[in-house]
């Protein structure tokens, strides 16, 4: 799993150099589960990177690439837990590790090279979720790890900063779902917090 998570990165990092201008950006990311992912666990995670490169089409449009991490983890204290073939009452611990690997568009509604505080835009990511789902209850472990089709849509804006405005924050809410159908849980969801630092390459010394 390492070694496919640098490899994208690495493919991501490397993939503009055939556009005349790219974005990268490096983001900590909350997340706060949804639906049935509430029944495994509730609580909001404050643990959660990633990493996005993307290259423009023309002055509103990108293309690109993200990947993200995300940890939850949660302790129910001592509670009898039912399964097949009886009973246990025991403290729990539960957790979900979950890497997204995504490709994405981008719709920006104003130019930020042309002035203005914000660049507000919209957008769609479509990839893969690895899941590892873990419980510990009292001595008994369980570990499950899948890989599943995934959507992220979401909305967010950018704030330049600078005279040349090539970097600045970027922030965003993304929902991020993927069709899990296992231990209950048929759809895996949950809302991403996202705050970051951006920043621009011209390669070829192009600027629109």
């Amino acid at each position: 799993m390492k070694k496919t998570i640098i490899l994208s990165l690495i493919i991501l990092a490397a993939a503009g150099s055939g556009f005349s201008q790219s974005i990268y950006s490096l983001s900590y990311e909350l997340a706060t589960p949804m639906g049935d992912m509430r029944n495994f666990i509730s609580k909001t995670s404050f643990r959660g990177l990633s990493f996005s490169a993307d290259w423009y089409l023309n002055s509103r449009i990108t293309v690109g690439g993200t990947a993200e991490w995300n940890g939850f983890y949660e302790k129910n204290e001592r509670h009898t837990w039912n399964f097949d073939g009886g009973s246990v009452t025991a403290n729990a611990w539960k957790e979900f590790y979950i890497i997204s690997l995504m490709a994405n568009a981008k719709y920006y509604f104003v130019d930020d090279e042309e002035g203005g505080i914000f660049a507000p835009y919209i957008g769609l990511g479509v990839g893969t979720m690895y899941v590892d789902q873990n419980a510990q209850i009292g001595k008994y472990e369980f570990k499950d790890t899948y890989w599943r089709f995934a959507l992220a849509p979401e909305v967010g804006t950018r704030i330049p900063m600078g005279i040349e405005r090539t970097w600045g924050f970027n922030v965003k809410l993304r929902y991020q779902m993927a069709f899990y159908n296992q231990n209950d849980i048929n759809i895996l969801q949950y809302l991403n917090y996202s705050v970051g630092v951006y920043w621009k390459i011209y390669p070829r010394g192009e600027r629109y």
